[in-house]
């Protein structure tokens, strides 16, 4: 046998034990979450006025490192494309400068749609809604529970090979009122040749958006 016919046995032999972790997002499969078992329960009222940064509690090291704060408006699923433009445009000053908003209000307009409105400095307001009606892709496990949802995608690429990634993302309120989002992201990472599966690489992030007084 050929030196070049040996390098896929050879990797192969390396990477045993090297699979990709399972799918952690509902309808994954595995032990992840059922959507269609959780299709009658209600979401969590997250309603109220809310601090705009939220506070990180805990992440992975490169989170730690470099992403200490989030703007709320990027815990929401934005629908498209065209409203999470809609809203960054707004937070440009004419300067070209972006403005963080004062305060958040989250409204609950009717059963599993939120509306956040965004108050900026000046007076200057932004808004949209947010759906989970979609009972195949959010989950929601209850009055006091969590809005859950996730998904996986193909085609990203390393300087070592394909990759492939799925994420899931946690919503829900503690027991001071306060929102919680958590996020978890696998990037699953495989070799050009015989795109054999090298182990799973995860990030992690804890942010907390503290309830403002009425």
């Amino acid at each position: 046998m050929n030196r070049v016919a040996l390098i896929p046995m050879l990797l192969a032999l390396a990477c045993v034990g090297c699979l990709h972790s399972p799918k952690n997002y509902p309808g994954g499969g595995g032990d992840n979450i059922n959507p269609s078992d959780y299709a009658a329960k209600t979401c969590p009222n997250l309603s109220g006025n809310y601090e705009t940064l939220g506070e990180l509690l805990d992440g992975d090291a490169t989170t730690r490192r470099l992403s200490k704060s989030m703007r709320i408006e990027y815990v929401f699923p934005f629908s498209n494309e065209e409203d999470l433009r809609r809203i960054r445009a707004a937070a440009r000053t004419e300067n070209g400068r972006i403005q963080t908003p004062i305060t958040a209000q989250v409204e609950l307009v009717r059963p599993r749609v939120l509306k956040l409105n965004l108050i900026y400095p000046g007076g200057k307001v932004a808004n949209n809604e947010f759906s989970f009606e979609n009972v195949n892709r959010f989950v929601c496990t209850g009055e006091n529970g969590k809005i859950i949802w996730g998904g996986a995608s193909e085609g990203g690429r390393s300087e070592f090979g394909p990759n492939s990634t799925d994420s899931v993302v946690m919503l829900y309120l503690d027991d001071k009122g306060n929102i919680i989002s958590e996020e978890s992201t696998q990037v699953h990472m495989s070799l050009r040749l015989g795109a054999i599966p090298v182990g799973t690489a995860k990030y992690f992030s804890i942010y907390r958006f503290k309830r403002l007084p009425e």
